[in-house]
C-alpha cells in the first residue's frame, strides 16, 4: 500500500480509502494533531504519534491514487490535482469510478491479471 508502482482496481482504491477513513476519524477525534489554548488562542503542535499517523494515512492515499492513475494508463503526477481545493473531490471520484485499461499498460499487468501467463 506504500509504493508508488503498479496498478490497483476501483474495488481495491475504495476499500482501502474507506479503511484509512476508519482509521483516521477515531484517530483524529481521539488524538489532535493542534492544540489550541482556549485562553491565549496560542496553537500548538500536538502529538507527534498522531502527526505521524496522519502522514502515514495520508501518504497510503497518495500512494492508492497514483496506482489507480496508472490503472487509466495515466501518470501519477495528476494525483497532484488532489491537492487543489474543489478540484481534488471531483478528481477523486473520476479515478474511483472510471474503468481501467484492458491488460497490460506501461505501468505494469492488469490488476486482475498477476501471475498469468
Amino acid at each position: 500500500m506504500f509504493a508508488l508502482d503498479g496498478r490497483i482496481n476501483r474495488e481495491v482504491f475504495w476499500l482501502s480509502n474507506l479503511l484509512c477513513l476508519a482509521l483516521t476519524v477515531p484517530l483524529a477525534m481521539a488524538v489532535p494533531i493542534i492544540v489550541v489554548d482556549a485562553e491565549t488562542a496560542e496553537i500548538r503542535p500536538g502529538n507527534p504519534a498522531a502527526m505521524f499517523a496522519f502522514a502515514a494515512l495520508m501518504w497510503i492515499q497518495v500512494a492508492l491514487a497514483v496506482k489507480r492513475l496508472h490503472d487509466r494508463g495515466v501518470t501519477g503526477w495528476a494525483s497532484v490535482l488532489l491537492a487543489i481545493p474543489f478540484i481534488s473531490l471531483l478528481v477523486f471520484f473520476i479515478i474511483g469510478v472510471v474503468p481501467g485499461e484492458k491488460g497490460p499498460n506501461m505501468y505494469g499487468p492488469g490488476p486482475n491479471q498477476r501471475g498469468r501467463a
